[in-house]
């Protein structure tokens, strides 16, 4: 008798990318309309959820008395807690790591690091702040006077301080997602300062080696430790 023919083999599916923990927490799946207290209460669940974040960035600085912008695209990783690192592929390739406690700042192409206090750094750089909100949106919306802007052809949230506290002059606009409520956008305004950043290919909860969080400067970079950075003054 002839051979019976085998059946096809069906490709294997790819396999979904490694994840730290559940992302079902950051799905916005309500029909009710907008309100803050709907994303306060989902931000809330978001934020004891996210354990780490991947995306593409692109940030434009602008000081609007003087006219002068700088721009930078790249890709972050971010990890609970206070752990960042970014790599800048334009205007020219750098690398920033924090570890939750220093920050180290590799200009490659002149071989040079830079450490200072993680602290002293986000004080001092609204940019690097601004990156490290992740995980902590909940708290910010409590901290902050917040309004829904229904006029804007997305979901955004407006932040500014509270009355009698300081820094009247900061404004935070958050552009939200559809479909997970996550700020795709953000926009800083501290006096004349305008930082705004934009998040694509955003991943929750991806699977993130803690090794990516350190830094050893290499061996031909002249290094400058304890660096004090001045304070952006608005």
């Amino acid at each position: 008798a002839p051979p019976k023919a085998k059946a096809p083999v069906k490709a294997a599916a790819p396999a979904a990318p490694a994840v730290a923990a559940s992302t079902a927490a950051f799905a916005w799946t309500s029909t009710a309309p907008l309100t803050v207290d709907a994303v306060l209460a989902h931000y809330e669940a978001m934020d004891a959820a996210l354990v780490s974040l991947t995306a593409r960035f692109e940030q434009s600085m602008t000081m609007k008395e003087t006219g002068v912008t700088s721009r930078v695209e790249g890709t972050l990783a971010y990890k609970k807690a206070d752990r960042l690192r970014i790599e800048h592929v334009r205007p020219e390739p750098q690398v920033v790591v924090a570890d939750g406690k220093d920050i180290w700042i590799h200009r490659t192409e002149r071989k040079q690091v830079v450490q200072a206090s993680l602290a002293d750094w986000k004080n001092a750089d609204p940019a690097i702040g601004n990156l490290m909100e992740f995980g902590s949106y909940s708290r910010m919306l409590k901290t902050y006077d917040v309004s829904l802007d229904t006029a804007a052809a997305r979901p955004t949230l407006l932040l500014r301080p509270k009355a009698g506290a300081p820094g009247r002059d900061l404004t935070l606009r958050l552009t939200l997602s559809a479909a997970t409520l996550f700020p795709e956008a953000t926009e800083l305004a501290v006096g004349s300062l305008s930082v705004r950043t934009a998040f694509a290919e955003l991943a929750f909860n991806p699977v993130l080696d803690d090794k990516a969080f350190s830094f050893t400067p290499p061996a031909d970079a002249d290094v400058f430790r304890d660096f004090k950075p001045p304070k952006f003054e608005p």
